[in-house]
C-alpha cells in the first residue's frame, strides 16, 4: 500500500491484479473531522451509472498502459459510485470513450465512511481493460505498472494526488506517473 500525505490529509492506495480483474483501492483520511468536513464529498447513488465530468469533484483515478504501444485507460470513479472510462492512443491523444457490456462494467465494491475518513474499493474487470486497450488501437493487452491519482476538492482548494508527477504542473497522464505494480493474485 502507498501513502501520501499533507497535514491535513492522507490517501493511501493498492492495487490487485487477477486474472478476472484489477481492484484498486483508495482511502483518504483527514487528521480531524474538522478538515474532513471541508471535503465536498458526492452523495452514493442508489443506481451508479457512468458520469462524465467526475474529474472536476472528489474522485479516485486509475491510468492503464499498455506494456506494448502508447496506448493507455483512464478510470475515474466517484465515492458516489458512478464512474467513467477514456481510451487513449498516445499521450493525451485520440482520447474516446468506449462502450462496455454491463459484465465489463466497473463497479464499486466497497464504500466505507466515517467523520474522518473514506475508503472505496473498486473493481474494474479485465475483459472492460482489454476493450478499453483495443478501442486506443493496442493488439496487446497486458500491462504491467499502473498509475493511481486522487483528485480531492475542498471548500478551500481543489488538490490533485498523485504517486509521481512530471514538471510542476500535475499531469496524471504522464507516462512518468504510472509507476505503481499492482500485486498479483
Amino acid at each position: 500500500m502507498h501513502e501520501l500525505h499533507t497535514r491535513s490529509y492522507r490517501i493511501w492506495t493498492r492495487a490487485v491484479l487477477s486474472e478476472s480483474e484489477l481492484r484498486i483501492r483508495f482511502k483518504l483520511e483527514a487528521a480531524h473531522p474538522r478538515e474532513f468536513v471541508k471535503i465536498n464529498l458526492p452523495e452514493l447513488h442508489e443506481q451508479p451509472a457512468r458520469r462524465s465530468g467526475l474529474w472536476n469533484e472528489t474522485c479516485f483515478e486509475c491510468f492503464i498502459p499498455s506494456a506494448h504501444s502508447g496506448a493507455y485507460l483512464e478510470f475515474n470513479g466517484s465515492p458516489s459510485g458512478d464512474w467513467d472510462w477514456f481510451s487513449f492512443r498516445g499521450y493525451r491523444e485520440g482520447m474516446a470513450e468506449f462502450q462496455l457490456p454491463v459484465e465489463a462494467q466497473p463497479r464499486q465494491t466497497v464504500l466505507t465512511r466515517s467523520n474522518q475518513q473514506i475508503e472505496s474499493e473498486w473493481t474494474l474487470p479485465t475483459v472492460g481493460i482489454r476493450f478499453g486497450l483495443l478501442s486506443a488501437g493496442a493488439t496487446q493487452f497486458d500491462f504491467d505498472r499502473i498509475g493511481l491519482s486522487a483528485v480531492l476538492n475542498t471548500s478551500i482548494a481543489t488538490t490533485y494526488w498523485s504517486l509521481a508527477h512530471e514538471g510542476v504542473k500535475p499531469d496524471f497522464h504522464h507516462p512518468s506517473g504510472f509507476i505503481y505494480d499492482p500485486i498479483r493474485n
